[in-house]
């Protein structure tokens, strides 16, 4: 957090050396984060004012991000591990926004329920794993429920989950990132009051 300091006698601005008697203010200088282009694209689908769950957030690059945008409503950065999420909680505090997220050591979507979040991203995780996440959080199929989804494999298997469990894929995105192939999903759930849409 940024502090005052009380200065007596002259400071230099630009080239004139300008007399000061006063509480200065002590800017601190935000140090932007740059995302790969497989986590940008993934920012493009998000909404703005949305409360977010990056789930098997690693070093946090995602929610860092998010959080530095300042247009988001709450941010969830989650991971099965520990080691991970002191990395996650390491990026925000060296980018300023560690009061801005908040940090959950859960598996899967432990910890986290309807009421705190609109959108959820899994991204960098076997297509398996994802569909295991999202079997053990039936809420996640409610239709105001936003998912982001980027499989590292299995994704047919993935895409039959989706399809057999009542999901919506909205959008697809086919990215190259590094000489590397992504695919991204944007899926809703497809049921509205208990009901199938």
């Amino acid at each position: 957090m940024c502090q005052t300091l009380t200065e007596t006698g002259s400071r230099i601005h630009g080239t004139l050396n300008v007399p000061c008697e006063a509480v200065v203010p002590c800017f601190c200088i935000m140090k932007r984060l740059k995302l790969s282009k497989r986590l940008q694209a993934i920012t493009e689908l998000i909404k703005k004012g949305a409360s977010v769950a990056d789930i098997g957030t690693d070093h946090g690059y995602l929610p860092v991000f998010l959080a530095q945008a300042e247009v988001y409503n709450q941010i969830f950065a989650s991971d099965i591990s520990a080691a991970s999420l002191d990395s996650a909680r390491k990026s925000a505090s060296d980018h300023k926004v560690s009061e801005e997220i908040t940090f959950n050591v859960a598996t899967g979507l432990d910890g986290i329920t309807q009421a705190d979040v609109d959108t959820i991203v899994i991204a960098g995780l076997g297509g398996e794993t994802i569909l295991n996440i999202l079997e053990n959080a039936p809420w996640t199929k409610n239709h105001d429920i936003t998912l982001i989804l980027q499989p590292q494999s299995k994704i047919d298997l993935l895409c039959r989950f989706l399809y057999d469990n009542g999901y919506i894929i909205r959008q697809t995105k086919s990215i190259v990132d590094k000489r590397k192939y992504y695919t991204i999903f944007l899926v809703t759930g497809g049921l509205q009051n208990g009901k199938s849409k």
